[in-house]
């Protein structure tokens, strides 16, 4: 069995015919998000920003989610009866005969002790530049997993954060797109970061509720 971190984005386009697109339509309209934020909320946001810009140099990977991600999420404020939020959990899922598995930094999930239905992963990865490993692939294989856990044809959404640079996919069949880059230390992208996570919890809620 092959674990998530040893997946690259190439192996998986040879030995499942993955195929980057560069336009998705789900991709599109998650990150078209009008949703409001609060007074309150902009200056939260601002100061978590404000200690990244300080300190995102020197954390590890451990105090980047606990210190910026963390906190972020709970201001969106993922709290449902049809899903929760889980933490390096363990995922595994059959793709072609092949078992891969391995844990996800943070998943959106059905389930009330374990995930049992993963809509959203996020994987986390301190450096932003050098480094030997495909980051990106491990997020996209974790998706893939997640796919076929749930066994439909319903998108899996992802995101991807690399210091202070968001990115955000979205995965149908053998075929994912990639958003642009979204820099956490720019006052309009911290705001669109949390525009988008928020716009995710409708998406969320209206597949959870079809599948109860």
């Amino acid at each position: 069995m092959k674990t998530f971190k040893h997946w690259t984005r190439g192996e998986m386009a040879k030995t499942f015919g993955l195929d980057v697109k560069q336009q998705c339509d789900d991709l599109d309209n998650w990150l078209n998000s009008n949703e409001d934020i609060s007074e309150d909320t902009e200056q939260e946001l601002i100061y978590l920003q404000q200690i990244l810009r300080e300190d995102v140099n020197d954390w590890n990977e451990q105090e980047l989610i606990y210190q910026f991600i963390a906190p972020l999420i709970h201001k969106v404020n993922y709290r449902s009866q049809l899903y929760k939020v889980f933490s390096n959990r363990k995922l595994s899922g059959e793709i072609d005969g092949q078992l891969v598995s391995g844990e996800v930094d943070m998943m959106l999930a059905s389930g009330k002790f374990q995930p049992e239905a993963p809509y959203f992963c996020l994987h986390e990865y301190k450096k932003e530049k050098g480094g030997d490993k495909d980051p990106l692939g491990q997020l996209i294989i974790a998706m893939m997993a997640a796919q076929a856990v749930n066994n439909d044809t319903n998108v899996i959404y992802g995101a991807f954060v690399m210091g202070r640079f968001w990115y955000f996919l979205t995965l149908k069949n053998r075929e994912y797109c990639v958003s642009d880059a979204y820099n956490a230390f720019r006052d309009d992208d911290i705001f669109t970061i949390f525009k988008i996570l928020k716009k995710l919890k409708g998406i969320i809620e209206e597949m959870a509720a079809e599948a109860v």
